[in-house]
């Protein structure tokens, strides 16, 4: 298969400075094509800052355009689409982004600049009150007429719940690797991932044959970011992965949204402390994510939405909510009168202000909303 030399180039260059985004673009922009930067003299490549020795010796392996052009070669017969920097297809924000990556292999049919996008990330360690929240929101966003891209990881835990959750909703979701794409990971979400191809895409800037490790899962996080309006965190700890991407989405000065959770809860400790700091506006429900990123919304749609979540209440909820609506309170009144502990009254009356069914009023007591 004849391949054009300079997708050929390209592919060269993004094999050899596969964890240096920023000096590759640098150094295209400055001789103006991947096969000029190649052309160079070595003795000029290494006035560039941040060009180092192993990069001279990637880029003088005589195997390395033969490399390229059996990439090519195969991602073509695996039908994955290589995406360059300056091409229309790119995404956009993300060629905002600094350190964003030379070349980008999509797998799927999504465009990747019709939006809102929306990162969501969390931990793997999921509890079921952050999957409820995970998919209430992704639907609640849906309901409110918005249809945004739902943009994470393909992970365990909040990752994959935001995935379904967005395909539930005939919302385009995008999952970004840390891997090739022909190595999809973790390997037990290879049939999600084939169907996230016919609803949304695949995307990885790493090469075929590259395996998940940590240091690519941390070049993943700034693709999360970059692509994304806005990032989401829905639980996680207080050094938890989820945070790298949403300190990148606030150096891409991109939005930052997060859930919050009781103050003990080991799960919630990085969503409390984001917001605690400044650095993410408190979200309980979708019309916050909405008010926030001021998308708009369809009036209709909110009622509907709650009406439907109330059919479906569990636990204390009902009794919470009932409670409320017949003569209101705050929590120590809610806690005095239902005796419910304190922390699960605490959760119980956070999902339910997720769900959209009550809200806090200026003197800190609750109200249904319907």
């Amino acid at each position: 298969m004849i391949c054009d030399e300079e997708d050929i180039y390209r592919c060269a260059l993004n094999l050899c400075m596969r964890y240096e985004g920023g000096l590759a673009r640098r150094l295209y922009d400055y001789y103006g094509s991947a096969k000029a930067v190649f052309k160079q003299p070595v003795t000029e490549l290494v006035q560039h800052k941040g060009f180092r020795r192993s990069i001279v010796e990637n880029m003088q392996n005589p195997e390395l355009i033969n490399k390229a052009q059996r990439e090519l070669q195969e991602i073509r017969k695996r039908k994955i689409k290589m995406v360059f920097l300056y091409d229309d297809p790119y995404p956009a924000r993300l060629r905002e982004c600094c350190d964003a990556p030379l070349l980008l292999y999509v797998s799927g049919s999504a465009d990747l600049n019709k939006g809102p996008f929306l990162s969501v990330v969390g931990t793997r360690s999921a509890t079921p009150y952050g999957k409820a929240v995970c998919g209430n929101l992704i639907a609640g966003l849906r309901n409110l007429g918005i249809q945004p891209v739902i943009v994470s990881g393909l992970a365990f835990g909040i990752d994959i719940t935001a995935h379904l959750a967005a395909m539930e909703n005939n919302l385009t979701t995008l999952a970004v690797l840390p891997a090739g794409l022909d190595r999809i990971y973790p390997a037990t979400h290879k049939n999600i991932a084939m169907d996230i191809t016919r609803q949304g895409a695949l995307i990885s800037e790493f090469p075929s044959e590259t395996p998940g490790n940590r240091h690519n899962f941390l070049q993943r996080n700034r693709i999360i970011a970059g692509l994304s309006d806005a990032t989401l965190v829905i639980e996680s700890k207080k050094d938890g992965g989820a945070l790298i991407t949403a300190h990148l989405a606030c150096d891409y000065s991109r939005d930052v949204l997060a859930v919050p959770g009781r103050p003990d809860d080991v799960c919630s400790q990085g969503c409390n402390n984001l917001i605690k700091n400044n650095k993410a506006a408190l979200v309980t429900s979708a019309a916050d994510i909405a008010g926030t990123m001021l998308w708009e919304t369809k009036s209709d749609q909110p009622k509907v939405q709650q009406q439907d979540l109330f059919t479906s209440l569990e636990g204390h909820e009902k009794q919470v909510y009932l409670q409320i609506k017949n003569q209101g309170g705050d929590i120590n009144a809610l806690a005095e009168c239902l005796q419910i502990p304190f922390p699960v009254l605490s959760a119980t009356l956070t999902t339910l202000q997720v769900k959209g069914l009550i809200e806090t009023m200026e003197n800190n007591e609750y109200k249904t909303i319907i």
